[in-house]
């Protein structure tokens, strides 16, 4: 059984769960047309967006250095939509899409591109499954049950350079996603 199927058995909850103020992944405009393409579903049907003033979206683009063209006039981040807590994709026996249609950012997790190409995480890391659980933050057990990133990657059947890959693609995606708002914003500026 891989990692993420054990997630939820072990730490009581999965990335792809929330808590009611938090937000699932972010997704490009290309992530949607991908996700559409593959299931027939338009994006109303499994996005929403979060709103951010001037300074949450600075501050979040801080965070996220792979996303800094991200945002349009409008600071709204289009994410996945939640339904009881957890992606519209999410089911008992995880997530419905395949690895190739799911969002980058999803496929990215828990890793994350973070300045000048260094890699870190989504979640942090508390030092023992137990730790995790009592900690009541987001946790990953392949993190916690991991001593190197090199066994993290290997336990998500990933590589580095998939890893980087997949961060490039990402950062264009952002940079387009930034394009298409500013469009949309001059086609209907309200």
């Amino acid at each position: 059984m891989n990692v993420c199927a054990r997630c939820p058995r072990v730490l009581g909850t999965s990335c792809c769960e929330v808590k009611p103020d938090e937000q699932l992944a972010t997704l490009t405009w290309a992530d949607a047309e991908r996700v559409t393409e593959a299931t027939g579903l338009p994006a109303s049907q499994f996005t929403e967006f979060e709103l951010l003033d001037e300074a949450e979206a600075s501050r979040w683009s801080l965070l996220h250095p792979q996303f800094r063209y991200y945002f349009g006039p409008q600071t709204r981040r289009l994410t996945l939509r939640r339904k009881n807590g957890a992606c519209v994709f999410h089911g008992a026996a995880g997530c419905r899409l395949t690895a190739e249609q799911r969002p980058i950012a999803c496929r990215l997790y828990p890793f994350e591109v973070r300045a000048h190409g260094d890699w870190g995480l989504q979640v942090d890391r508390f030092g023992s499954v137990e730790d995790a659980l009592h900690a009541g933050e987001h946790a990953c057990l392949a993190v916690e049950e991991s001593d190197s990133f090199e066994r993290l990657r290997a336990m998500f059947g990933t590589t580095r350079e998939a890893l980087e890959a997949l961060g490039k693609t990402l950062e264009a995606e952002a940079k387009d996603h930034g394009r298409r708002e500013q469009a949309l914003h001059r086609e209907d500026p309200r």
